[in-house]
């Protein structure tokens, strides 16, 4: 495959993974911040009103007049920001008794003013009815369209031996703003993360892979190394079997002794034969017997031994591949690599094991070829 390919693919595949893996974790750390966002403000709210209430409660015990606690109350959230999160007080009967715009106070709230949900009952009831059961409540407040107010999130709890009751609001609109640039927050760090983690792979299986590549390269500069030595290996004994085929077709001598082995005696049962050394492809020892093996697959004895046979015969015809086998050069039919630069022959017919040439002995062999 191109290595452009490669690069491409890993890169899209690393990248898919990655996004789908950002998607999941990102809708589950969002959906979990956002509720623990949700629950922080609803419990923030329900201790604001209660510590303030609590307050209250202690300096009536301490004699401090009601109308003086309103005052010194509504002097302290006066001007607050009634639009975000705000503190208010009601009495039971659902007028205003302090608010940040002093100019609510006093107004009462009816049962159209506002529906108020709690988070103990799941049917929505009119707020004034909330202050009116005078127990501390949790919920969500919701306005008519036509008041063009965003709902709240409403604490309230009562002070104890008054009919006040301590109110928190919190804008839901403005909780909703905090989401989106919660989300948004997430967005960003989910991105970058996953660039990051995308190019960091990237890189890494580049790398690695790189370096597998330049390891695959030797191996296969030194694999068409072997593959050039070995066809020439084939070249040279297609060339010295042509050359022998030649002089034995124009009966030209060869310039050598010429006292080698012609033939072989040889016994098959009670029969002696007379075998011609140019129909032999090959001698081999098996259990301590010398077989012989001719071209046309046919198996013979002889009492000669391979080292005997090796001095009798044309060593420009049968070379000594191992101690176990003398062959034929027109038996071998191709030569291979086999295992650490060593030689493997496949001779015609087939031997009864692997023919191999040890590396000590490749040199000599390739020279046995080019005679």
């Amino acid at each position: 495959m191109n290595k452009i390919k490669v690069y491409i693919y890993s890169f899209l595949g690393i990248g898919l993974i990655v996004l789908l893996i950002s998607i999941i974790s990102f809708k589950y750390i969002y959906t979990s911040a956002k509720t623990q966002l949700w629950k922080s403000k609803m419990e923030s709210g329900q201790r604001e009103c209660r510590e303030i209430g609590k307050l209250l409660e202690q300096q009536l015990q301490n004699g401090v007049p009601p109308s003086k606690l309103i005052d010194q109350l509504q002097q302290s959230i006066v001007n607050t920001d009634a639009q975000s999160e705000f503190v208010c007080m009601y009495n039971r009967g659902g007028i205003e008794l302090c608010h940040p715009n002093p100019a609510l106070i006093g107004q009462k709230i009816n049962d159209y003013n506002s529906k108020f949900f709690s988070n103990k009952d799941a049917s929505p009831v009119p707020f004034n009815k909330v202050l009116q059961a005078g127990q501390a409540n949790s919920g969500t407040r919701s306005f008519p369209a036509e008041m063009h107010r965003s709902s709240q999130i409403v604490n309230v709890y009562p002070v104890q031996g008054t009919d006040w009751m301590v109110a928190a609001h919190a804008n839901t609109e403005v909780i909703q703003e905090e989401f989106s640039d919660l989300y948004k927050q997430f967005v960003i760090v989910i991105l970058i993360m996953a660039i990051l983690i995308i190019g960091g792979c990237y890189l890494l299986v580049r790398m690695i892979y790189g370096k597998y590549e330049k390891k695959a390269e030797a191996e296969i500069q030194q694999l068409d190394s072997k593959v050039n030595e070995l066809t020439a290996l084939n070249k040279q004994l297609l060339l010295s079997q042509e050359k022998l085929q030649e002089q034995a077709a124009v009966n030209i001598p060869v310039a050598e002794p010429v006292n080698y082995r012609k033939r072989i005696v040889t016994y098959q049962k009670d029969e002696m034969i007379t075998l011609d050394v140019e129909d032999i492809a090959l001698f081999y020892l098996a259990e301590a017997t010398v077989f012989i093996k001719t071209f046309l697959n046919i198996q013979y004895t002889t009492n000669l031994s391979l080292d005997e046979l090796m001095r009798q015969l044309d060593n420009t015809v049968f070379y000594r591949a191992n101690r176990q086998f003398v062959i034929n050069i027109n038996s071998i039919k191709t030569i291979q690599v086999y295992g650490n630069n060593q030689l493997r022959l496949v001779i015609k017919p087939e031997a009864p094991e692997d023919i191999v040439i040890s590396k000590n002995k490749v040199a000599e062999f390739k020279k046995w070829l080019d005679r």
